[in-house]
Parts: structure tokens; sequence; C-alpha cells
């Protein structure tokens, strides 16, 4: 049986809903990312509709502030300065609206002050001020003399308690235009931002007003509700410079509070402030992430159905032609050649059917004729053997008889000249007789190791060279001195030359002999150069002597000398060139490649 997880339906089934998951994943992010868009499209939307309501409500506020101080500024008490009808008035004003006034006061052009008021900081709703209080020095006094007009302060230290609060000031004049004062209306900062939790803001969303010079006036961050301030402190929560210090729907990281919030601010025209507006940005993605959930459990949903209907069709559409096919193959497998697909649908399956049945019959068809075709096959092969164990009889009888012509010939060669030289010393020179005997015997101990390798096959590769170059040079100098002939013989890359493997230092060596004996034999030469090198397509042997010439015509003749070397260097794919005029020496150049495997370069000569 085919393993469940390596079977084709189960991969069909895998493959399919790994492309429907991506699609649904790719399908799930866009729709994020367009949730996402709509969240914070929406969230700017609810940032403009806070900040117009919010200042709306600061405009109406202050808009309030100033009827007030101007229809007071008009009462004939107030611009005469009649102190027992401005207090019944001030009162009733400031217990009318309370949630957000602390006093109304009128400060003279004489340095008189009258207020009245209720809170901390009142006597019997009237102020204890330091002695010499001169409302004159007072920076909303300053201020309203120096605009003409209705204004709202800036901060302040109130003189009558610790606190901080604004002034809505206006000058007042008497009936004759003459400066009488300035009338103002104090409202603390905590106060203020009463006004302004007034306003519901959903998701979270918090407001900021600041002044022109960043401080808080009103912070719904701050949480300490109640508290009366005493002092401005700079905005630092977010990080207004790089925003020109207003920014405009921009996502921004408190310095203080975890997670990011949508910020947006716009500045009022009445105050100058401004006026910021801040939604967590969780609690505005918080719609989409719901959606992102619904439509992922969706999704999952779909998955899980397409799963099972997957099986089921496949089960139905694909495994159970399947089954069938791979019953009738293990009947065909058993010897059952009968066993037949079949062929009563016309869909896919039923032309594989038929497609396989009539394989099949091709298949039985092809092998009875298989056979007739083997037994024709293997008789022809034996005869095929039969010759070709003919003609590598042939060729081992042509490798055996040239190596031993160009070895034992060479071999014998030197023999019989040391055996000449010899019988011209007897009784004459002894010290030469016994130099050629030696030379006799040394020739007769290689004839018999050459003749065992080339009977046996053994290698001379448990034989370690030292010096090959140096030993080829003082064979066939030795050879060469025993009829005065000089040597010239140069050596390149020595060391590389020592490396070569025994199958071509073997050949090298056969082939340097039977050039020598050649020398020895026919060229009548003086003199005999031979270079080797080792070059990128193998080993190079240049061997030059200053004889008769006219090799080529032993060539011609088909004699084992020349002839057989030529053979033997291009059936090993190397290179031989020949030039030997008549009367002008022989010039020979041979090339052997450096097969790789057995005939490479020796390794073992560099551990």
């Amino acid at each position: 049986m085919v393993n469940f997880l390596k079977s084709v339906r189960t991969r069909f089934i895998f493959s399919v809903l790994l492309t429907i998951a991506i699609f649904l994943g790719m399908l799930l992010f866009l729709s994020y990312n367009a949730l996402k868009e709509s969240a914070l499209e929406n969230a700017k939307e609810l940032s403009l509709t806070v900040l117009s309501q919010t200042e709306r409500r600061v405009d109406s506020f202050f808009g309030g502030i100033r009827e007030l101080a101007e229809s007071m500024s008009q009462y004939p008490a107030f611009r005469e300065v009649r102190p027992e009808e401005m207090k019944p008035v001030i009162l009733a004003s400031v217990h009318a609206r309370k949630e957000y006034l602390r006093a109304i006061y009128l400060g003279t052009a004489d340095g008189e002050m009258y207020e009245w008021g209720i809170g901390p900081g009142f006597v019997d709703n009237t102020p204890v001020f330091e002695p010499g209080y001169d409302p004159r020095t007072r920076p909303w006094f300053i201020r309203a003399v120096e605009i003409g007009r209705f204004i709202i302060s800036e901060p302040y230290l109130y003189a009558s308690v610790e606190a901080m609060g604004i002034t809505g000031v206006i000058p007042v004049y008497g009936e004759d235009g003459v400066f009488t004062g300035v009338l103002g209306i104090d409202i603390l900062l905590d106060d203020l931002a009463k006004m302004i939790e007034q306003i519901e803001i959903e998701k979270g969303g918090k407001v900021v007003l600041l002044n022109d010079k960043d401080q808080v006036i009103v912070n719904q961050f701050n949480g300490e509700k109640g508290k009366i301030l005493s002092s401005l402190e700079t905005f630092t929560l977010f990080d207004l410079e790089n925003y020109e210090g207003c920014p405009s729907g921009s996502l921004m990281t408190p310095k203080d509070l975890n997670g990011m919030y949508y910020v947006t601010c716009t500045e009022n025209e009445t105050t100058g402030w401004k006026l910021l507006v801040a939604f967590p940005y969780e609690a505005l993605m918080a719609s989409a992430l719901e959606g992102m959930k619904y439509i992922a459990f969706l999704e999952s949903v779909m998955i899980v159905l397409m799963a099972v209907t997957l099986v089921i069709l496949s089960n139905s559409m694909i495994m159970e032609p399947l089954k069938k096919t791979i019953s009738v193959i293990g009947k065909l497998e058993q010897g059952d050649y009968s066993a037949r697909l079949p062929e009563d649908k016309n869909d896919e399956f039923g032309l594989l059917a038929r497609q396989f049945n009539n394989l099949v019959e091709t298949v039985a068809e092809y092998g009875r004729s298989l056979e007739k075709k083997v037994k024709e096959r293997t008789e022809a092969l034996m005869k095929l053997q039969r010759e070709n164990m003919r003609l590598r009889l042939i060729e081992e009888k042509e490798r055996i008889y040239g190596y031993l012509h160009d070895s034992l010939g060479a071999r014998l060669t030197n023999i019989n000249i040391s055996n000449s030289v010899a019988q011209q010393a007897l009784g004459k020179d002894p010290e030469t007789l016994k130099e050629m005997l030696a030379r006799i015997e040394e020739n007769t101990l290689r004839g018999i190791e050459d003749l065992k390798e080339i009977l046996h096959g053994t290698a001379a590769e448990d034989r370690r060279i030292i010096d090959f170059a140096r030993y080829l040079g003082a064979h066939v100098r030795n050879r060469l001195e025993l009829k005065g002939i000089r040597l010239d013989y140069a050596v390149e890359n020595s060391v590389d030359l020592n490396c070569l493997g025994r199958q071509t230092r073997f050949e090298l060596e056969k082939i340097i002999q039977e050039l020598t004996s050649n020398v020895l034999k026919h060229s009548k030469a003086k003199k005999v150069s031979v270079r080797l090198r080792i070059l990128e397509e193998g080993v190079s042997l240049e061997f030059v002597d200053d004889g008769i010439g006219g090799a080529e015509k032993g060539i011609e003749k088909g004699g084992y000398g020349l002839d057989n070397i030529r053979k033997r260097v291009l059936s090993l794919g190397g290179l031989f060139e020949l030039a030997s005029p008549e009367d002008s020496g022989t010039s020979i150049r041979i090339v052997l490649p450096v097969k790789e495997g057995a005939d490479e370069i020796d390794q073992d000569h560099d551990m």
C-alpha cells in the first residue's frame, strides 16, 4: 500500500488546500489593509468631528465670557464705580456660573480693587490680598490697557489663592469716555478642564489644550481630576517639533505611555491655543481586528468544508479507478496476462484503460518476439566472443613480441657489444675485461626482470625510483660509451619526471632503450642529444643523432625498430615525429600522454 502522506490524493488535496490557503491569506492581508485604511479614515473623521465639537465648545464658552464682560462693562455701577451696586450683580453672575467662574472684579485706574467670588481664597465672598496690592501692576490689567478690548489673558498664578487660571478682561470707560478701570472674570484652569470633560469622546480619545509656548492648559492624559494647578508645565508627551508644532492625522508614540496614538491638531482663533485630540491606535483598530477575526473564522470554515469535499470527490472520481488499475497491474505481475481494465467509461480514465489494455497486448506480443530475438542474439554473441578472443590473443602476441624486441633486444644488443669488447680485451686488458663481464651480468639480470614483467604483468611500482631521470641518462650513457659515442643529456622538470606512474616510466624506458639500440646498430653517429620535458600534453622526448640518417627507409620496410616504436606511441595516443634525411642525422620527437589512473603521476613520491 502507498504511504498515506505520499499518495497522489494526499498531495493533490494538500496542494489545492495550500493554494487556496495562500489565496485566502493574501485576501486576508488585503482585507486587513482595507479595514486598516478604513479605520484610519474613520479615525480622521472622528478626530475632525471631536476637534470641531471641542473648538465650538471653547468658542461658545469664551463667547459667553465675552458677552458677560461686555454687558457688565456697560453697567453704570461699573462705569461710575459704585461698589454697593456692583457686588450683588457680580455675586449673582458668579453663582449662576459657579461650575467654571471663580470671581468677577473691577480694578480701577486709582489702584482700587473690587472683587467678589466663591471658593478657596474668599472670606464672605471677599478675597484677602496682601498689603499694598495694586491691580494696576497685574498682567491682566496691563494687557487689557494695551489691547483696549476684550481679551483672554495668558495663564498666571492668582494673587488671592495658590492656583493657576486665566482671566477674561475688558477696559471700562465712564460716560465721558474717561478710563475707569479693567473688568476681569477669573476662570481656574481646573474648572476649564471640567468643561472640556463634558465633551463625550468615543474610543478613549483625549483632549489637550496648549498655549503658544506648548505649555499645558488642559491635559486629559494627566488623569488627576480635581487637582488645582499652581504652575504650567511644558507638554512633552508627544514630540511636536517634527510636525511644526501641530500634527494633523499622524500616528505618534507617547514617551511615557504604551502603544501608539492617532493625533490631530488645530489652532483656536479665539484664544490662539492649540487643540489636540489623540485616539489610542489599538482602540481604532479594534473594529478592524474584530472584522479580521470574523473573516479568518469564515475562511477556516471554508477550508475545512473544501477539504472534506475534495476527499469525497477524490475517492469517487480518482481513487476508485486507480485502485482498479493497481489491482490489474498486480494480477499481471503474478502471471495472469488475461487481466484487463474495464473500458466502460468515456472520461480520461476510460481512455487510459483502453490505452493500457492495448499496451498490455503489445507488450505480450513483443515478449514473444523478444524471446526469439534473444536466442538469435545469444548465438551471434557467442560467435562474436570467440572472434574477440582470437583478436585479443593476436594483440597480446604482438604486444609481447614488441616488448621482447624493445626490452630484451636492447639487453641482448648490450650483451653482444660488451662480449665483443671483452673478447678484444682478453689477455690484453684485464680491467676492461672485468668491466665488460660485469655489464654482461647486469644486462642479463635486467633482461630476466624485464621478461618476468612482460610475461606476468608484474609492476615495478614496488621498486622506488629515487631519480628516474638520472637513471635513464646513466643507462644511455653507459651503452653509448661502448662505441665511443658522446651523449648530450638534458632534463627539465626532473622532479615531475621522477613522479611519473609505473606504466609511463616503463614505456619511456623501453622507447629510449630501442632508440639507443638503433643508434648503436645503424646510425654510425658520434654524438647523441636527448631532451626530456614534462608538458601539459604529456612527456616530451627529443632524440637527435649526427649519424648517416635515412631512418624513414627502415620504417617503410616494416622492420621492428623505429616502426615498432611509432606504432606503440600512436597506440598510446601519443605523438611521433621523424626527420632523417640522407647523411644529415636523425631527429625524433615523441610525446607520451600521462594517463589518469594507473599511469598518472605517482603521488607516493610526494608523501
